[in-house]
């Protein structure tokens, strides 16, 4: 059996494929409550797992679920298991989308939905192209193992479960960045700074809430502040907005009657992957940025909200807070403020941190705390990670190199990210599409879609790396 055999069988699969990423995309899979036994993301996440599970179980494989934590799609037996890591989760729909974000409408030749990139798309990739090999009749050495977590966007949970229950795979990748093959994933911290105000007696513009964002990974798009108007009216309030806005680039203000002498204040900016902040317009500092020129807030409360303008506000270099660092082989640290609160008593501010090998996450922390000091805030370590590096020269970089340019006939080389995917959680593994290069990172934001042609190049690169990664 060739290759141009299994090219062949891969084709045949176009229209079927199409129709299961709309299947799958149509479940909002959003970490959600506990919903009873072996449901601990919520129903919709179970739900969607039992889906991509039968999909498996039809095609022919064996398939386990692991407590609804995540499940596995087996193929074969071997001396030892190629494994590829994909989720089932998806972050929040978010809004902006000219497409339905459930719907799988086609325009362009691209397909959009939320998950068509990031993950569900590139997981049913995984899943035909095993049962490509398969239908080809390719002889492996090794077993193969398709992987589904459902706790990937919320601190990858589901893995660290799975692996407690059952032994990783030996080697492999995880389709969730981007071609050729990303050997170096950058270290992550979660920082959370904050500062309990004492109130808003006193204040000229008292703050009564602040709250923009839903995870720390996501550039939030939008912002809201509730202030008070103490005599101020909403068109003088607007005014005063607008004078703002002449003074920044893409500051959008605005605000509207809140009732009981207050009002909203709406900071508009555009969603962004926190790997790639400088793709989007982060809401929550523009709102600081605004509410500091206001004067807004009691002195302590104003002095923090200050504060988090100066040092964070809308940069994402991480360089007002003193922690910006990089570094040749990984480029350097990027900086999200992903969630903003204030309930007129704690303020507190969840950044994304990812920074690169030769950052120090002692060093980091002990420099944002003795910026943001001055304001009476304090700084702790939410959630971390160290950094990804497989060496150029190991047998599964030097192997996928060689299948993606044997594929496309493109040039073959290794990159850094400052995204985290499930190649952490497992040894001799790594980032492995289903992005090409150019293209536009649409994770995490509104219109998230996949260019159908070269989902359909991406089955095939993933079939052959089957092949010859586990084959004979």
């Amino acid at each position: 059996m060739n290759y141009e055999t299994l090219d062949k069988i891969v084709d045949s699969y176009r229209d079927e494929l199409i129709e299961n990423i709309r299947k799958w995309i149509s479940i909002p899979s959003v970490q959600g409550e506990p919903a009873g036994e072996n449901a601990p993301f919520g129903k919709e996440v179970r739900r969607m797992l039992d889906m991509a599970l039968e999909d498996g179980r039809r095609f022919g494989f064996e398939v386990r679920d692991v407590d609804g934590y995540a499940g596995d799609i087996s193929y074969g037996e071997g001396p030892q298991t190629l494994g590829m890591l994909a989720h089932l989760d998806v972050v929040p729909l978010g809004d902006g989308w000219t497409h339905d974000p459930l719907g799988g409408e086609i325009e362009n030749g691209r397909l959009y939905g939320r998950g068509t990139t990031d993950d569900k798309g590139p997981a049913l990739c995984a899943l035909y192209a095993m049962r490509a090999v398969k239908e080809a009749g390719f002889a492996l050495k090794d077993g193969v193992r398709l992987i589904l977590g459902c706790d990937e966007e919320t601190g990858m949970s589901d893995m660290r479960h799975y692996a407690s229950k059952l032994k990783m795979p030996d080697y492999g990748f995880s389709p969730d960045a981007e071609f050729p093959v990303i050997n170096i994933e950058k270290g992550g911290v979660n920082m959370r700074l904050s500062k309990v105000t004492g109130g808003e007696n006193g204040a000229r513009l008292p703050v009564h809430s602040l709250y923009a964002g839903e995870r720390p990974n996501v550039v939030p798009a939008e912002a809201t502040a509730v202030v008070g108007l103490n005599g101020l009216t909403v068109d003088a309030l607007n005014a005063k907005l607008a004078e703002i806005e002449k003074k920044h680039e893409k500051f959008r203000l605005s605000a509207a009657p809140e009732g009981e002498g207050r009002a909203k204040i709406t900071a508009t900016g555009k969603n962004a992957h926190a790997a790639m902040p400088e793709g989007g317009v982060n809401a929550a500092g523009m709102l600081l940025i605004a509410l500091k020129e206001l004067g807004a807030g009691a002195d302590s409360t104003h002095a923090a909200i200050a504060m988090l303008a100066d040092a964070v506000g809308m940069e994402y270099t991480g360089q007002s807070l003193g922690i910006a660092c990089a570094d040749e082989l990984s480029g350097a640290l990027t900086c999200n403020l992903g969630i903003l609160r204030y309930d007129g008593n704690e303020l507190s501010a969840l950044l994304d941190i990812r920074y690169p090998i030769c950052g120090n996450e002692e060093l980091m922390l002990g420099q944002a705390a003795k910026r943001v000091a001055p304001a009476g805030m304090s700084v702790c370590c939410a959630s971390s990670h160290t950094p990804l590096h497989v060496p150029a020269d190991s047998k599964i970089v030097k192997g996928l190199l060689k299948v993606y340019h044997e594929v496309t006939g493109l040039p073959a080389y290794t990159i850094a990210i400052g995204g985290g995917t499930y190649s952490r959680m497992m040894p001799n593994t790594v980032a492995f599409g289903v992005c090409f290069p150019g293209d536009m990172d649409v994770c995490h934001i509104a219109d998230e879609y996949i260019d159908v042609e070269k989902m359909m190049l991406g089955v095939k690169i993933f079939a052959h790396a089957i092949v010859e990664l586990a084959g004979h």
